[in-house]
């Protein structure tokens, strides 16, 4: 059972300056940001911190986006994850170990060369095209025949979700924020049309900002309020291996575009998953053994000894998907005082070092250390090219 504080509702206290709803990474993220700007920032979790998408998700980390907003955020990103232990006091077991994306048609190596082209033009020199041959020098396990190439990028790589998220709140907490669990937000209430606090499961609270970082619940808390959230949920899996020659330590995090399989090192074995085109949106987090059956196929093609080894364990949690695979972030416009940064499709522990500054440098009025404005809440989510929703 997790523990709350009723000193929530002591009206003896100060109210917040702002209410985070949500205590994923993003939430997280922001509520030691807005804390270090001296607001009095308190931010209210269902359950556990960081238990839902954050900590089920793969923990893959790359600068490999195919929207320049988005290659902007993660070189941001970036820069703050190889500070996070100085400025946290946690690690984060940040290993670039590399992103390899495999390519396997015309129409893939056409786009990610491309890509690699506007990668380099941002900075990201280090991103490279690689042939089949040394794809296989790489992944000696891997199937390369049927390949074009590949992009590499070496400092790409994986972190520790739970390590992030916690290395977050406990800074926060040290500049002041109050983080309560085990508090349910039922309503955001509204007068004047401006917000004026929150009903929770532990009663009410007053303060004039909410910032919604619910994730796959986000669109329950603000279309109530008239403005349409189109954050759908979608479950994924993830499977973890027994020890296999297949994936060493030093392997990088490999993506079959054409199938979106993945796998990256861990614990000896190898992490791995692959979306599923026919997936209903919902809620369930049960895990779905069959889909092992449904991915074999899969991997007997492109990392056929990968099949020996046992299964040690498999989860399932969610994306928070939108219609252009890109995340909502900013000010709604109505009601006043009402903030959102959800709807990532995957994309939300590599990219929340970076929101959780940029979004408090926009809430206090400073320039943002990174331009969030292609990810407004009020652009037309189904216009444009969708971001290449890969782990």
């Amino acid at each position: 059972m997790v523990g709350r504080s009723d000193a929530l509702l002591d009206p003896a206290g100060p109210s917040p300056d702002v209410v985070i709803v949500g205590g994923g990474v993003v939430g997280c993220s922001l509520a030691y940001r807005l804390a270090e700007s001296g607001l009095r920032v308190t931010l209210v979790e269902r359950g556990e911190l960081g238990a839902q998408s954050t900590g089920r998700c793969a923990g893959g980390v790359r600068k490999q986006f195919s929207s320049e907003a988005n290659v902007r955020i993660q070189q941001l990103a970036f820069e703050l994850l190889r500070r996070f232990p100085d400025e946290t006091g946690f690690p984060c077991d940040f290993r670039q170990i590399g992103y390899l994306m495999l390519l396997s048609s015309q129409d893939q190596a056409v786009s990610f060369r491309a890509q690699l082209a506007m990668w380099h033009r941002l900075g990201v020199s280090e991103a490279r095209w690689v042939g089949p041959d040394e794809v296989a020098e790489m992944v000696p396990a891997l199937r390369v025949d049927d390949l074009l190439g590949a992009t590499f990028c070496p400092t790409d790589g994986i972190a520790s979700p739970n390590d992030v998220t916690q290395g977050y709140a406990a800074a926060a907490r040290r500049r002041g924020a109050r983080i309560e669990q085990g508090v349910e937000v039922t309503g955001i209430k509204v007068e004047g049309g401006r917000v004026s606090g929150l009903d929770t499961s532990a009663g009410s609270l007053s303060c004039p900002l909410v910032v919604v970082c619910a994730g796959a619940w986000s669109s329950a808390l603000v279309e109530p309020l008239g403005f349409p959230l189109p954050v759908v949920p979608y479950r994924r899996h993830i499977f973890v291996s027994e020890a296999t020659p297949a994936v060493g330590p030093d392997t990088p995090m490999t993506v079959d575009v054409a199938t979106s399989f993945y796998f990256h090192p861990e614990g000896g074995g190898a992490l791995f998953g692959m979306g599923e085109a026919d997936e209903r949106p919902g809620f369930e987090l049960d895990v779905d053994w069959g889909i092992l059956e449904r991915m074999e196929p899969v991997i007997r093609h492109r990392i056929p000894t990968l099949l020996d080894a046992g299964i040690r364990t498999g989860w399932a949690g969610l994306y928070e998907v939108t219609p252009d695979h890109n995340p909502f972030i900013g000010a709604i416009p109505e009601p006043e005082g009402l903030w959102c940064a959800c709807g990532f499709s995957g994309h939300g522990f590599q990219q929340a070092p970076a929101v959780g500054l940029a979004l408090a440098q926009m809430i206090t009025g400073d320039v943002p250390a990174v331009d969030l404005s292609a990810f407004s809440p009020s652009r037309d989510p189904a216009g444009g090219n969708p971001e290449e929703n890969f782990i």
